[in-house]
């Protein structure tokens, strides 16, 4: 039979009962295998005994996540979610905000927009640089110039119509 293992919160698997006796696993492991519906402690495991160091139980226990390499028929119903995002990986980059810097600059407001274009540039060259806050913060304030930008536009049409039509012959 093929077993999952999670052991100090380093998943492995799958494992036959001589892997398990290679991993030198302690009692805190936990162990899932097609046919159990979770996670289970490797104590609970009949077949296993033996294969493993009793160890004293700290006072809480968490439960590891679900099994991965698994087809999802095979995997535990009530375990916890994997963490798409690998540990130790970089913070994605924020969302620059150009595309609404640009349009409203061209349909809105012309200086409220620029100013918008500017921040939204220095998102990208802030993250390179290694700077994640100051590359949220230039996000962040982009999108509001581009907010800005749209109600200083909207204020402005009845101002321009007035004036189209005070122009007129």
């Amino acid at each position: 039979m093929q077993y999952w293992i999670n052991h100090n919160g380093v998943q492995s698997g799958p494992v036959d009962a001589d892997g398990i006796k290679e991993l030198a696993l302690t009692s805190r492991a936990y162990v899932w295998h097609p046919g159990l519906s979770d996670w289970v402690k490797i104590t609970q495991v009949p077949e296993l005994e033996g294969l493993y160091e009793v160890v004293d139980e700290p006072a809480t226990v968490g439960q590891p996540l679900q099994p991965q390499n698994t087809a999802p028929a095979q995997q535990p119903m009530n375990s916890q979610p994997v963490n798409t995002q690998p540990e130790g990986a970089p913070e994605p980059c924020p969302p620059t905000n150009l595309v609404w810097a640009i349009i409203t600059t061209v349909l809105c407001c012309l200086p409220a927009g620029i100013v918008a274009i500017i921040y939204a540039m220095k998102v990208t060259s802030k993250y390179r640089e290694g700077d994640i806050e100051g590359a949220k913060r230039a996000s962040e304030v982009g999108a509001w110039w581009c907010i800005v930008s749209i109600i200083l536009g909207i204020l402005s049409m009845p101002l321009i119509s007035l004036l189209q039509v005070s122009s007129m012959p």
